[in-house]
């Protein structure tokens, strides 16, 4: 998905509101640990928002590949929060890097409704964004949260809702024999973790609550969910208390070591002429950051890039082990995913034939599968379009992406979000309340060179489908990526209503909103089809979770071959 272009726009829009915000209304200012800081009122939603505090000291330096470092200063006076801090870095600065990129980029942005004291005590949701674990930013404009918090207080279920920003690829995720034991692994998982402790410090100030935390995220963000569940075998340190997971599993993320690891560490090392210092870590934390950026590119690695590993410490076992043993946070989830996952993985234009797709997944990076079981897999997956992905697009194969692409879509879906999400159901139901959603609506794209007020778009493409991240369109009720249709802001108004809810108390339902029941009600698992009511939809219903059943299954099964 490009975003250059429209992330320039829509952002370009937010600024335009926060400074125009600094004209009638006093801004905001709240005094937390480290000293005062000054936000901005929106008087267009009567908010006050709060953008870009450091929750840990700069990651450059001595401190980079380090677990990050608590803040250690004071200071007297006001200090500005009216702008979003700097991404953290990664190969895509020209979408990621709008307000600036670099290694001072562990923030927090903070938004309420005005005029909320200490003592109201809302409930707060942390918003952990998705991007593969290589790219993204709290600041994209796809993230907004000013009309989810909009949408709490019309509902009268008002929250506090924060995002962070945290390292990401080689920065977050480094791993080595130099690295392995130093207690600097899996930086990406200690930020979030670190961000959820300058919240358990500091939200009573904006009027949160720190009792009633929800974490909540999607894709990478959601794989990160599922991580921070199982941290330290399930361990919360009173430091959330709901979960939100959004397309994607603990165990659908990659787990490689040092085999994998070891030759990108080396190679950098190499680069950076660190090759004849004695230790080659400390070595890189005195390389200029405009030396070691472009080595450290994600994109260049191969493979699928950085991604947590299974250390011992914070993530002690595999995912896998660690649901099937009850090693997690038993907390209440919502949990889902979109009906048309794998449609964004599936490799276009090469699986033609059935040996194309049998050397396709024997051969992937990271799948492991036994010959025998990649056959099984073509079995329980046949070259039969009806029952494909996207699904209901009935014998239409889309050919010019590969006369099988739906049968790999179905395939490389079902392997890392659809099995995954009913192996976790299934477990979370068993020791707290769940809900499991399958969002099934299209999504509108806008064009990408549109302006707030300005719908011109159309559909996703027929082959995408309800494609990942449909629902987060949805969900964050911006109107700019909503679409121009009443079926469609009615079923915003849904989604986020229900979300609402759900952080206020662990329960998704609510006045005026479809029964969602439990997933455990249901013998197979009882899932909530979220869709539109109208343009070909017939509103949102309850389904037993057995579509392609018994392929997910067996996926499940064979899921540890895969490393995780």
């Amino acid at each position: 998905m490009n975003l250059s272009g429209r992330a320039c726009a829509i952002a370009m829009w937010v600024l335009g509101v926060f400074l125009a915000a600094t004209v009638a209304v006093a801004d905001p200012t709240v005094t937390v640990v480290n000293g005062t800081y000054e936000g901005l009122y929106l008087p267009s939603f009567d908010q006050d928002v709060f953008l870009g505090i450091p929750y840990a000291q700069d990651t450059g330096g001595h401190n980079r590949l380090r677990i990050p470092q608590s803040l250690n200063e004071t200071w007297n006076g006001t200090r500005p929060a009216k702008a979003y801090g700097d991404s953290c870095p990664d190969f895509t600065p020209e979408v990621d890097g709008f307000y600036g990129m670099s290694e001072n980029c562990l923030s927090i942005n903070v938004v309420r409704p005005a005029g909320i004291s200490q003592d109201e005590s809302l409930p707060v949701a942390l918003w952990i964004h998705g991007g593969s674990y290589q790219v993204g930013t709290s600041a994209l404009p796809y993230y907004n949260l000013t009309y989810i918090v909009q949408r709490s207080v019309e509902i009268g279920k008002p929250i506090v809702a924060a995002s962070i920003n945290y390292r990401k690829g080689g920065w977050g995720m480094m791993y080595s024999r130099e690295i392995q034991g130093t207690g600097n692994t899996n930086l990406a998982l200690r930020d979030m973790r670190k961000g959820l402790a300058w919240i358990s410090e500091n939200i009573e100030a904006f009027g949160g609550n720190k009792d009633s935390v929800t974490i909540w995220g999607e894709s990478a963000g959601s794989f990160a969910i599922g991580q921070l569940l199982m941290s330290y075998g399930g361990r919360t340190d009173g430091l959330f208390h709901r979960s939100i997971q959004e397309s994607g599993s603990a165990a659908t993320a990659w787990y490689n070591g040092s085999d994998w690891y070891q030759p990108i560490y080396d190679k950098i090392v190499q680069q950076t002429n660190c090759t004849d210092w004695p230790d080659t870590l400390e070595c890189l934390r005195t390389v200029p950051y405009e030396t070691i950026f472009p080595f450290m590119d994600s994109s260049k690695v191969g493979g699928p890039g950085f991604y947590p590993t299974v250390d011992g410490d914070i993530m002690p076992n595999y995912p896998t082990e660690l649901l099937h043993s009850g090693r997690f946070a038993h907390v209440p989830h919502l949990y889902g995913s979109t009906s048309d996952e794998g449609t964004d993985n599936a490799p276009p234009g090469v699986i033609n034939t059935d040996q194309d797709l049998y050397d396709y997944v024997l051969g992937s990076t990271g799948y492991d599968f036994p010959p025998s079981v990649v056959r099984k897999i073509m079995e329980l997956y046949p070259d039969d379009p009806t029952q494909g992905v996207p699904i209901n697009t009935g014998t239409e194969r889309f050919a010019e992406l590969g006369y099988q692409f739906k049968r790999i879509a179905a395939i490389v879906g079902d392997v890392f979000y659809h099995a995954p999400r009913m192996d976790d159901a299934r477990w979370y139901s068993k020791y707290a309340p769940t809900y499991i959603y399958r969002f099934n609506t299209r999504p509108w794209l806008n064009n990408t060179n549109a302006t707030y007020t300005d719908y011109t778009g159309s559909l996703a493409p027929a082959y995408k489908g309800v494609e990942h991240f449909s629902e987060a369109r949805f969900l964050f009720a911006n109107p700019q990526f909503v679409g121009p249709w009443p079926e469609y802001e009615a079923l915003s108004d849904q989604i986020s209503a229900q979300w609402v809810h759900f952080f206020n108390g662990g329960d998704p339902n609510g006045e005026g909103l479809p029964e969602w029941p439990q997933y455990s009600e249901g013998v197979n698992g009882l899932n909530l089809v979220i869709q539109a009511e109208g343009r070909g939809y017939n509103g949102s219903y309850v389904e037993e979770d057995t579509y392609r059943l018994a392929g997910r299954e067996y996926l499940t099964k064979w899921a540890r071959r895969r490393h995780v």
